[in-house]
C-alpha cells in the first residue's frame, strides 16, 4: 500500500492548485504561432486599459491567486511562514508571467501586465491573511470554546459567506438589461427601480441562511465579553446596516435593489442574535462534549444542503439535465470565464468560506468511522451533483473543488495549530 508522508501530501496540494490555475487560464487558448500578431498583443499587454471591467477582472484574478497564497502557507513543510509568504508571491509571479506569455499567442485571450500585478498581489494578500489566521488560531489554543475550536473561525467564515450572498445574491446576480453607465449612474438608476415594494420579492429561504450568522457572532462576543451583557441588539443593528449597505452596493454593480431582501436579511440576523442571547445557556447545559459537536456538525451539514439545493425545485427536462455535463461544467472556472462581474469572484470566495467551518470542526471532532475529511468531501460532491436535477442551479466542478479546498484548509489550520482531535473517533481508538 502506497503511503504518503505529510511533506509529500503538502507538495501534492500545491501542485494540484497550480494545475487548477493552469487548467482555468490556459484551456481554450486557440494557440496561434503568428509571431507578428503575438508581437502586437505583447505591446498591447504593456498598455492596458483601466476601466470598470478591468477592475472586476482584477478582483477575480486576485481571488484565484489569493487561494494559491492560502494553500502555500497552510501547507508549509517547514513552518517558516514569513519565507513561505515570499515564496508564494514569487511562484504566483512566475506562474502569471507564464500564463500571460502563452496568452500572447492567443487570438481569443488578452494578455496584460495588470493581470500579472493583480495575480501576484492576490497571492501575497492570501498568504498574509492565512499567516495571520494561523497565528490567531495558535494563540487561541487552550481557550474554552463552545465547539472546541476558535469560534472566530466559524463565525468569521460564515458571516463573510452570508455577506457575499447579500452583496451578490445567487438569484439576482445578473445585470439588468439595457442599464449602462458608471457606478454612480447605475446606482441612481437602480434606486429609481427599487420601488414599489412587492411581497413576492421577500426571500423567505434566506431566513435560515442568515440567522446563523447573527447566532455565531453573538457566541463569539459572549466568549470575549461574557454572557451577562445584552449583546444581541448591537449585532442585530450591525447586521441591518450591512444588509441595507449591500443592497445599495447592488446598484453600483447594475444589479436590482430590493429593500424587501435587505429587511429580510436584517430580521434574520437579528433573530439569530436574539436566539443566541436567550437560548445559548440552555444549549450549553443540555448538550455537552461529543453530543454538542455531533448536533453542530449535523446542523451545519443541513445548512450546507440548504445553501446548495435552494430553491428545491426539480428540473424535469431531460435535455436541460444532459446540458449540465458539458465541458464548461467539467473544466475548473470555465463556466465563470464568460462572466466579468463581481459575482464570479465572490461566488468562489463564498463557497470556500461556507465549507471552512465544517473542516475546522472535523479537525477536532472526527467522526467514528473516519478520522479524515471524506464524509464532508462526499457531502460536498453530493450537493454539487444535486445541481444537475435542481431547477435554476447549474452543476460546476469548480464548486466541488472550492468546497473541498475550504474543508481542507479549515482542517489543516486547526490541526497544524496544535488542537488535538477528540470525540467518538479518538474514544474508539483508546478502547482496548
Amino acid at each position: 500500500m502506497l503511503v504518503f508522508t505529510p511533506r509529500a501530501r503538502f507538495i501534492a496540494a500545491r501542485l494540484a492548485y497550480v494545475a487548477v490555475v493552469l487548467v482555468a487560464t490556459v484551456t481554450q487558448l486557440d494557440f496561434s504561432p503568428d509571431l507578428a500578431a503575438a508581437a502586437q498583443r505583447l505591446a498591447r499587454a504593456f498598455t492596458p486599459s483601466l476601466g470598470w471591467r478591468d477592475a472586476i477582472d482584477g478582483l477575480r484574478n486576485a481571488a484565484l491567486f489569493g487561494g494559491l497564497g492560502v494553500v502555500w502557507v497552510v501547507t508549509s513543510p517547514s513552518g517558516k511562514v514569513r519565507a513561505e509568504i515570499w515564496r508564494a508571491t514569487l511562484v504566483a509571479l512566475g506562474l502569471s508571467v507564464t500564463v500571460e506569455g502563452l496568452q500572447v499567442f492567443s487570438p481569443v485571450r488578452t494578455a496584460s501586465i495588470v493581470d500579472v500585478t493583480t495575480n501576484a498581489l492576490g497571492a501575497l494578500g492570501g498568504a498574509v491573511v492565512m499567516a495571520l489566521l494561523v497565528t490567531a488560531v495558535v494563540r487561541a489554543k487552550g481557550g474554552h470554546f463552545l465547539l472546541g475550536v476558535p469560534t472566530f473561525l466559524l463565525a468569521g467564515a460564515y458571516a463573510l459567506a452570508a455577506l457575499c450572498e447579500a452583496v451578490t445574491p445567487l438569484f439576482r446576480s445578473d445585470r439588468l438589461p439595457g442599464v449602462e453607465g458608471g457606478p454612480l449612474t447605475l446606482l441612481h438608476t437602480m434606486l429609481d427601480q427599487s420601488a414599489p415594494l412587492r411581497l413576492g420579492e421577500v426571500p423567505l429561504l434566506d431566513v435560515p441562511l442568515f440567522a446563523p450568522a447573527g447566532f455565531l457572532v453573538v457566541v463569539l462576543l459572549f466568549e470575549g465579553l461574557g454572557s451577562a451583557r445584552r449583546i444581541w441588539p448591537a449585532v442585530a443593528g450591525a447586521g441591518a446596516g450591512l444588509a441595507f449597505a449591500a443592497e445599495l452596493l447592488h446598484g453600483a454593480f447594475g444589479l436590482s435593489i430590493r429593500w424587501e431582501a435587505a429587511a429580510t436579511h436584517a430580521a434574520a440576523v437579528g433573530a439569530g442574535a436574539w436566539a443566541a442571547q436567550h437560548r445559548l445557556p440552555e444549549l450549553r447545559q443540555g448538550l455537552r462534549g461529543w453530543a454538542r459537536a455531533r448536533a453542530a456538525i449535523a446542523a451545519y451539514a443541513g445548512l450546507l444542503v440548504l445553501w446548495g439545493w435552494r430553491p428545491f425545485l426539480p428540473r424535469t427536462d431531460i435535455g436541460a439535465i444532459t446540458q449540465q455535463l458539458t465541458t464548461d461544467h467539467l473544466v475548473p472556472l470555465a463556466s465563470l470565464a464568460g462572466r466579468v462581474d463581481v459575482f464570479s469572484a465572490l461566488h468562489v470566495a463564498q463557497q470556500f468560506l461556507l465549507y471552512l467551518p465544517l473542516g475546522s470542526l472535523l479537525a477536532v471532532w472526527p467522526l467514528r468511522r473516519s478520522r479524515h475529511l471524506w464524509p464532508a468531501v462526499w457531502l460536498a460532491l453530493a450537493i454539487e451533483a444535486g445541481h444537475i436535477v435542481i431547477a435554476d442551479r447549474f452543476f460546476d466542478v469548480t464548486n466541488a473543488l472550492v468546497a473541498c479546498a475550504g474543508l481542507g484548509i479549515g482542517w489543516l489550520v486547526v490541526q497544524r495549530s496544535g488542537f488535538a482531535p477528540h470525540g467518538e473517533a479518538s474514544a474508539a481508538a483508546r478502547r482496548p
